[in-house]
C-alpha cells in the first residue's frame, strides 16, 4: 500500500520544528479517533478507505519532496474527509484542530497543553445512552480522565506513551498509575488469621459464621478501593473450616445447656466439663470413650446427646447455606475468585458442600475447583461426588473452571496454585529462597503486547518478525519496571488494608518510612499476547495446521525465554499471560484494520482470537499453558451424553494446568 523508498525517507516536520521520520500508523490512529469522537457507529474499514486515500495524496503531492509539516498532513485528512462525504467526521476533526491552536497559544509547556486536551474532552463530551449520566458518574470520569492523562504526561516515559497510542502495546489501567495501586491480591484467611493485628485478632475470635464472613465483606471492599482488579481467596473450602468448627462448637454447646437446664437434668452431669470436652475436640463428633465417661451408661442421656449432636449439625449447615448464599450474592462490582475442592476434614467437606449449594451465576465472581487424584478425581477418592456436583454446575453456568493441581507446572512445593478470574496466575516467587508461593501476593501490573502488528510490519519475514518482537518485549518491560517503580515510591499507610492488615505478605511489618519494594518484588509483572492465530497467518498464510501450529509453538517458546531473562537480570517475577481479554482483543483489531485494512483471516473478524488460540485439537495446549506462567486458560466442549469424568482423566494426562468444560447444546 506505501511507496517504501517515498515513505521511508519522508520527514515529518513538528510545529516544534523537530524532526521525525514519517508513521504512518499515527495518521491511520489519528483519523480513528475523529470517526470515535462521535457517536455515530462506523466500520473499521471506513477508517482504513480515508487513511489509504491519505496516503497516496501525500505520495503524489510530495514524491519530490524531503519534508511535509504536521499541518500539511491535517490539511490532506481534511480534503479526504470532504471528498469522501464524512462530513460529521470533518467537522469534528477541524474542530479539534482549533481548539489545539487556541490551547498552545494560552499554555507553552507542552505537558500543560496535554492535560488542556484531556479537560477539554471531557467538557465537551455527553454521555451516549449506554453511559450514566448523573453528576457522580460524570464526576468519576473527569477524575479517571485527569489521571490517565496525568500518568502520561508526567509519569510514564516518553517511549512508553509512543508505543501505547500507536497501538504496538497497551499499558493496563494507566488511570490508577499515579495512585501507586496494584492489579490484583491473593488472600489466604488462615495466614491473615495468625497475624499481629487488630484485623486478624477479629477473625481469630469470631464464633459466628455470619459476623466472620462480614468482617471478611468489609475487607473486600476496603480492598476493592486499593487494589484496582480481581481478588483471589486461596483454598476457600479450607480457610474456613476453623470458623465452622468454632460456629458448630458453640451452637451444640448452646442447645445442651438449653436443653438439660430446661429438662433440670443438669444435676446428672457436669455441664461444665462437657463444655471443655467439646471445646478440645477436633471432630463434630465425641468419641465414645468420652460420652461413656460423662453419661456413665444412662442411654437415654447418651442417645439425646446424640439427638443433639446431630441437631447442631444441621443448624450449623443452615447457618453456613444462608450466610454463603448471602456472601457470594452481595458483591455487584468486585472481580472475584474463589479455589477450593482440597478440604478432607468434616467441617471443610461441610463448606465443600456448601459452597456447592450456593454457588452464584454472577459473571463477576469465579469458582475454580481443585482436581487432585488423591483427593477427587477417583470414583473412590473421598471427594469424587463433589467433583461430579461441581460437573454438572460448570457444564452450564460461565464462571466455572477446574484446576489441575498435579499438573507439572501447578504442583508446587509448599501451597496448592491458585487462579484468578479469566486463568490469570500469580507465579512462584524468584525473589527469595523462601519461595512464598499463592497466598498474600497478586500481579502488579500487565502490558499487552500486539503481535499481530509486529507480524503484518513483517509479512514473511521470521527473522525480521523476531527481531521486533524481542524489542517490543523489551518497551513491555520498560513500561512495567517504570510502573513497578512508581508502585515502590508509595507509603504503606497509603494502603491500610493491603499493608496494614497484612493481606499483603509481610505489609503488616512496614513502617511508613520503609520503600514497599522489600515486599512488592514478590509479586508479579505481566507480559499478556493474544491474536497468536492471525499472527501466524500474517507471517505464513500458506503454511498447513500442523506447519502453524509449530511455529506459533516457537514464537511463545521465544517470548517466554525472553521473559524468563528479565527475570534474572532484574530479580523480579516476570510473567507470559495468554487468558482472555475481550477489550485489548478488540482495541489490537480495530487500530489494525485503521492501518491495514480488511485482511482474510486477520483483520475481517470483530476481535483477535485469545492468547494462543490455534484451529487444531485442543488436547495440543497442554505444552502452551506451561509457558504462559502467568495465565492461561482452554475451553473443551463435550457432548450431552459425553462424561466429562474421562475428559478430566484426559487433560491430567496431557498435563493442563486450567481448563472450562462445557456441554455442546
Amino acid at each position: 500500500m506505501q511507496n517504501k523508498t517515498l515513505f521511508d525517507t519522508l520527514i515529518v516536520v513538528k510545529r516544534s520544528g523537530q524532526r521525525t521520520s514519517f508513521q504512518g500508523e499515527k495518521i491511520a490512529l489519528a483519523i480513528q479517533k475523529a470517526f470515535r469522537s462521535l457517536d455515530i457507529p462506523y466500520q473499521d474499514v471506513e477508517v482504513n478507505r480515508v487513511y489509504s486515500k491519505v496516503l497516496k495524496k501525500i505520495e503524489k503531492e510530495y514524491q519530490n519532496r524531503k519534508t511535509i509539516n504536521i499541518e500539511n498532513i491535517q490539511d490532506i485528512i481534511e480534503e479526504v474527509l470532504q471528498q469522501e462525504k464524512f462530513m460529521d467526521v470533518y467537522e469534528a476533526f477541524s474542530t479539534y484542530r482549533e481548539q489545539r491552536n487556541a490551547s498552545r497559544k494560552a499554555f507553552v509547556g507542552k505537558q500543560q497543553h496535554k492535560f488542556l486536551k484531556a479537560i477539554e474532552a471531557l467538557g465537551l463530551h455527553y454521555p451516549n445512552e449506554q453511559e450514566e449520566n448523573t453528576p457522580v458518574a460524570l464526576t468519576q470520569k473527569f477524575g479517571s480522565t485527569i489521571s490517565y492523562e496525568f500518568a502520561k504526561a508526567y509519569l510514564l516515559d516518553n517511549k512508553t506513551v509512543k508505543n501505547h497510542d500507536s497501538g504496538i502495546l497497551s499499558l493496563h489501567s494507566i488511570e490508577s498509575i499515579p495512585m501507586g495501586s496494584i492489579e490484583s491480591i491473593a488472600i489466604d484467611l488462615r495466614e491473615l488469621e495468625t497475624l499481629d493485628t487488630p484485623f486478624s485478632e477479629q477473625l481469630r475470635e469470631q464464633v459466628d459464621i455470619q459476623s466472620y464472613l462480614s468482617s471478611v465483606k468489609e475487607m473486600i471492599v476496603s480492598l476493592h478501593k486499593e487494589v484496582y482488579g480481581p481478588i483471589m481467596f486461596v483454598n476457600f473450602d479450607q480457610a474456613l473450616e476453623g470458623i465452622v468448627f468454632r460456629q458448630y462448637q458453640e451452637i451444640l454447646k448452646s442447645n445442651l445447656a438449653l436443653y438439660f437446664y430446661a429438662s433440670e437434668l443438669d444435676s446428672l452431669l457436669s455441664l461444665e466439663k462437657l463444655e471443655k470436652e467439646i471445646e478440645k475436640s477436633t471432630d463434630f463428633t465425641l468419641s465414645n470413650e468420652s460420652l461413656t465417661s460423662f453419661f456413665h451408661g444412662n442411654q437415654f442421656l447418651y442417645y439425646t446427646y446424640q439427638k443433639i449432636e446431630k441437631k447442631s449439625l444441621q443448624q450449623t449447615k443452615s447457618r453456613l447455606e444462608k450466610t454463603l448464599a448471602h456472601f457470594f450474592s452481595s458483591f455487584q462490582e468486585v472481580e472475584l475468585a474463589f479455589n477450593f475442592g482440597m478440604a478432607i476434614s468434616k467441617a471443610g467437606t461441610l463448606v465443600l458442600e456448601t459452597i456447592l449449594d450456593t454457588m452464584s451465576a454472577k459473571e463477576n465472581i469465579s469458582y475454580f475447583f481443585q482436581v487432585s487424584k488423591k483427593i477427587n478425581m477417583s470414583k473412590n477418592s473421598l471427594n469424587y461426588s463433589f467433583l461430579q456436583r461441581f460437573s454438572t454446575l460448570a457444564s452450564s453456568y460461565s464462571n466455572c473452571y477446574y484446576v489441575f493441581i498435579d499438573c507439572k507446572f501447578n504442583a508446587l512445593k509448599e501451597d496448592v496454585v491458585s487462579y484468578f478470574p479469566r486463568g490469570a496466575r500469580v507465579i512462584e516467587d524468584n525473589t527469595t529462597l523462601e519461595k512464598k508461593l499463592v497466598g498474600g501476593k497478586g500481579n502488579l501490573a500487565t502490558v499487552s503486547i500486539n503481535i499481530v502488528r509486529i507480524a503484518l510490519k513483517h509479512p514473511g519475514d521470521i527473522r525480521g518478525f523476531y527481531q521486533e518482537l524481542e524489542e517490543v518485549i523489551k518497551y513491555a518491560s520498560e513500561a512495567l519496571l517504570n510502573r513497578f517503580e512508581l508502585e515502590c515510591s508509595k507509603r504503606s499507610s497509603q494502603f491500610p488494608v493491603l499493608y496494614g492488615d497484612g493481606v499483603w505478605h509481610d505489609g503488616e511489618k512496614m513502617k511508613d518510612t520503609d520503600r514497599l519494594r522489600k515486599i512488592l518484588k514478590h509479586g508479579t509483572l505481566t507480559i499478556h499476547f493474544c491474536g497468536l492465530k492471525e499472527c501466524l497467518v500474517a507471517l505464513s498464510p500458506k503454511a498447513s495446521e500442523e506447519e502453524s501450529f509449530k511455529q506459533g509453538f516457537e514464537i511463545v517458546q521465544f517470548m517466554k525465554k525472553k521473559i524468563n531473562q528479565l527475570s534474572d537480570v532484574n530479580n523480579l517475577n516476570f510473567s507470559l499471560s495468554a487468558i482472555p481479554s475481550e477489550e485489548i482483543e478488540k482495541e489490537f483489531k480495530q487500530q489494525d484494520t485503521a492501518i491495514y485494512g480488511k485482511i482474510k483471516g486477520i483483520t475481517d473478524q470483530e476481535k483477535y482470537s485469545s492468547g494462543y488460540f490455534l484451529k487444531t485439537d485442543p488436547m495440543k495446549f497442554g505444552p502452551f499453558q506451561k509457558l504462559t506462567n502467568g495465565g492461561h486458560v482452554d475451553v473443551f466442549l463435550v457432548k450431552k451424553d459425553e462424561e466429562i469424568e474421562h475428559i478430566i482423566e484426559m487433560l491430567a494426562q496431557q498435563n493442563f494446568g486450567c481448563v472450562q468444560i462445557k456441554r455442546s447444546r
